[in-house]
């Protein structure tokens, strides 16, 4: 995995953890809702990357963020869509990564989905990782690899959540089987897969 060394700075500790799971996985589309800044795109891109120079094979990420306009219950910060474009150029991985302007709400009412790996980030809860698991079960049954952020009880108790009443994640993991890949921090991820498809050694 040469790439590893060159991952861009992130305040989320587990950003090699992605790259690996990208790298084992080798999903061919890759969607991911909740671009910001870039840094998960490009950790996804760049493992892309390393695969096809290794190994040939084609695989792509198509990032969506609605950027400057604030999605339902968002609470973060405002990234600018041609400033996403630019980092994905700056870290080499356009040919990888397409940003696109989106709403992950959107996505989740479509019947029609295509992915082998998802991941999203939206200030996420439990209430939106259920929408989300509702509205993608068909493709997580047929084989499609779901991550998110967060799924820790450190996460669910951060004070944003409690100050809106946010549903925590804890709740909704019987119904949708994730596991967490992360300690109990704050910044964690967790994954959602068909366990009679993937024999993962979580």
């Amino acid at each position: 995995m040469k790439y590893l060394d060159k991952l861009p700075s992130h305040k989320y500790q587990w950003i090699p953890l992605l790259y690996s799971i990208v790298y084992s996985l080798k999903p061919k589309k890759i969607i991911e809702y909740g671009t910001e800044w870039g840094g998960t795109a490009i950790t996804m891109g760049l493992a892309l990357k390393d695969l096809y120079e290794t190994e040939g094979h084609t695989g792509k990420v198509f990032t969506y963020d609605t950027f400057e306009v604030q999605s339902k219950g968002e609470i973060g910060s405002r990234p600018q869509f041609e400033a996403a474009i630019q980092n994905m150029r700056q870290f080499g991985v356009s040919d990888f990564v397409e940003v696109n302007r989106g709403d992950f709400f959107d996505f989740c009412a479509q019947e029609e989905k295509d992915f082998d790996l998802l991941y999203f980030d939206i200030d996420n809860d439990g209430e939106k990782v259920l929408e989300m698991y509702e509205g993608c079960k068909q493709q997580i049954e047929a084989g499609g690899v779901v991550l998110f952020e967060g799924g820790s009880k450190t996460r669910d108790d951060v004070k944003w959540m409690n100050d809106y009443s946010k549903r925590k994640m804890e709740s909704i993991k019987d119904i949708t089987g994730y596991k967490l890949l992360t300690p109990d921090t704050k910044y964690s991820v967790s994954i959602i897969y068909n366990p009679n498809l993937y024999n993962l050694d979580l």
